[in-house]
């Protein structure tokens, strides 16, 4: 039996993360466990919250940080907690990286390489529609 524990923690400004949650669990299912703080609609500042939930975690628990802006205030709050051992902090969230995130199997710690690799496939997910649509179009009259 595996004995490690991953968290994941989903955080944004107003309520995208609890949006990011719901959508996960519509297609994961209601057991699936996640964090989630919407920063910034209650007015508590958001460092002693980030704080409560890193208090909730074991030392050797995996904690994967999903936020929403890179330059952002909550990633930024998040920033200090990347020196935590087995704590992954990642920006720029979609639902494609989140999904690829939680339904990632607990053999062990996940290691960057595989980190950057679900990131990768992830960015890879963002697509302009129009263009593909274009081109589509345009293959089919070279046929």
């Amino acid at each position: 039996m595996n004995s490690i524990k991953r968290h994941i923690v989903i955080a944004s400004h107003s309520t995208l993360a609890q949006g990011m949650a719901n959508a996960l669990k519509f297609f994961e299912g209601d057991n699936l466990k996640l964090n989630v703080l919407s920063a910034y609609v209650d007015n508590k500042p958001i460092e002693g919250q980030i704080e409560e939930i890193f208090n909730q975690f074991d030392k050797d628990d995996e904690v994967i940080v999903l936020t929403d802006l890179l330059g952002g205030s909550v990633n930024q709050k998040f920033f200090p907690y990347i020196n935590r051992p087995h704590t992954h902090l990642i920006t720029g969230v979609n639902l494609s990286l989140a999904m690829a995130i939680t339904m990632e199997p607990i053999e062990g710690y996940l290691m960057p390489e595989k980190i950057q690799s679900i990131i990768s496939e992830a960015k890879n997910q963002v697509k302009y529609v129009n263009e593909l649509a274009k081109n589509a179009d345009e293959d089919d009259e070279d046929e």
